[in-house]
């Protein structure tokens, strides 16, 4: 999912919003290359993952854990637990920017 807006906050703020909207959820900084990305981690296996990207906020479902990603490979995207909490992160961003 793909948020738009024009004034986006930058990584550090993203990631303070997040861990105040979701403190039962461990919110962390990804650095990945060439983009950061924050993760946001339901449970071991269901989080989202976003990425900043000019004035777009790329929302995906994804697996925290390397190994359990491996397993599932992209088929942990397609299952209602991954697309629900992707919605609901998603859902809190459309709130607070746009």
């Amino acid at each position: 999912m793909i948020l738009k807006a024009e004034h986006l906050p930058d990584i550090n703020q993203l990631l303070l919003t997040l861990k105040g909207q979701f403190p039962y959820y461990k919110v962390y900084q990804f650095n990945s290359n060439p983009l950061k990305s924050i993760i946001v981690q339901k449970s071991t296996i269901i989080g989202a993952q976003l990425t900043l990207r000019g004035n777009e906020i790329m929302v995906d479902a994804c697996c925290p854990n390397i190994f359990i990603s491996s397993l599932l490979g992209a088929l942990s995207a397609i299952f209602p637990p991954y697309i629900n909490f992707e919605m609901k992160i998603t859902d809190f961003l459309k709130n607070k920017y746009n």
